[in-house]
């Protein structure tokens, strides 16, 4: 009896296992894509902060060039 418990109990650790691992690989893209996710936004944000009087000047240029256009 002990060994049919045995046996099953490696069969059940086997299948959980491979559920485990199954699942894992869909959970380690998802993460990949979280962390782009975040160093893209940082990115975005660095670029906006380090070119603000570039790009204010470029609308201000845009709106002044519309306005004229009237």
């Amino acid at each position: 009896m002990f060994r049919k418990f045995s046996t099953l109990n490696q069969k059940v650790s086997l299948a959980a296992w491979r559920f485990l691992q199954k699942k894992e690989k869909g959970q380690t893209l998802s993460e990949y894509g979280v962390i782009i996710g975040v160093v893209v936004g940082v990115i975005v944000v660095a670029v906006v902060i380090a070119f603000r009087g570039q790009i204010t000047a470029a609308f201000h240029s845009a709106t002044d060039a519309l306005r004229s256009a009237r």
